[in-house]
């Protein structure tokens, strides 16, 4: 081959060479277009998943303090329960016609209070009537 085929051809090699950079460049610039837009959705993500993160430690730490509120309240219903609970419940018996042993003995009540009880549920019948 001579001098001028020689450089022909390797001017066209150039040329071609020059091509597939330019579009090597090219893809590259939308291979780091995609992957910035990538990055920028998923910071974005990021800042909404710690939003929803922080909201959901607030409100478990608000349910903590209710539940911890709920607690102590029954805790101090059940304290001052169990004197109520037999007055309702000898209450209920009265109502449903127990005498004065009855409510001594399923209630633990003292003998005045039983007959309390009954005299205030006849007083409450007599006046309701």
């Amino acid at each position: 081959m001579n001098l001028s085929k020689k450089t022909a051809y390797l001017t066209t090699q150039l040329s071609g060479l020059e091509i597939l950079v330019t579009d090597l460049q090219q893809e590259l610039m939308n291979t780091a277009k995609t992957v910035n837009d990538k990055l920028s959705t998923a910071a974005d993500w990021q800042v909404e998943q710690e939003q929803v993160s922080g909201q959901l430690t607030h409100r478990t730490n608000a349910l903590k303090e209710s539940i911890a509120t709920l607690q102590a309240e029954l805790a101090e219903f059940q304290h001052q329960q169990p004197e109520d609970k037999l007055y309702s419940r000898a209450q209920k018996m009265v109502k449903l016609g127990a005498d004065v042993n009855e409510l001594m003995v399923v209630c633990q009540l003292p003998r005045i209070e039983a007959e309390m009880l009954i005299a205030m549920h006849k007083r409450s019948s007599k006046s309701s009537s």
